[in-house]
């Protein structure tokens, strides 16, 4: 099933490389946000957490540009995964991102080609200088990095230990209860109204998850 959902990055994406397909991994947290008529007032629903993990070429774009605290749009096939914590058989949803982004309705972003070369050659796709030994170009880009990090989005990755469907740590969703989703969810209350028909769709401060179809 291909879905897009929308949401936070909530750990620092890890690179592994090992014997079989590159493949960069990281926590995505997307909670649902609704306007509640009788309470007057905004409301979170349960946080979902997402084990995002992006391949190939895509897995080093991921990891060159992805921080913990990135507001992120991400589309690709969800499927469940299973592994063994202490010996205990346990699954997690997993996305295989087909198309990831930052989410522009938060804030701006800068696109830099990825340039790879091969001796004088310059690929296909893509423009800028190589290195005289033939390795990739640097990427210039342009990053917040004296931003300060999100304080929403804490260290819930990992809190209750356990070993996750890519070797990290679990977050513990199903345990995590209000605490989870309350550090997904905004301060202040804020956040935009539903989308208008046609898209089953819940808008969140940290995150917002829209279905897809089969």
């Amino acid at each position: 099933m291909t879905v897009t959902v929308v949401g936070w990055a909530a750990s620092t994406p890890r690179e592994v490389h090992g014997d079989g397909v590159p493949y960069t991994s990281f926590r995505l947290a997307t909670t649902p946000r609704w306007y509640d008529g009788k309470l007057g007032r905004w409301v979170d629903g349960r946080t979902e957490w997402i084990t995002v993990k992006a391949f190939r070429d895509v897995a080093f774009n991921v990891a060159a540009s992805v921080r913990k605290g990135d507001p992120l749009v991400v589309t690709g096939r969800m499927r469940t995964e299973e592994w063994t914590s202490e010996g205990v058989v346990r699954t997690g949803l997993v996305l295989d991102v087909s198309a990831l982004g930052h989410d522009l309705t938060r804030g701006t972003s800068t696109f830099a080609r990825r340039v790879h070369v091969q001796g004088d050659r310059v690929a296909e796709h893509g423009s800028g200088h190589g290195t005289e030994d033939g390795g990739e170009a640097p990427v210039e880009r342009l990053r917040a990095d004296d931003a300060p990090e999100d304080p929403w989005v804490t260290d819930v990755v990992g809190a209750a230990g356990e070993v996750g469907p890519d070797g990290g740590a679990d977050d513990g969703a199903e345990g995590a209860g209000d605490g989870a989703h309350g550090a997904a969810a905004g301060p202040g209350g804020g956040g935009h109204e539903p989308s208008d028909g046609g898209v089953v769709a819940r808008r969140g401060t940290r995150g917002k998850a829209l279905t897809g179809t089969p």
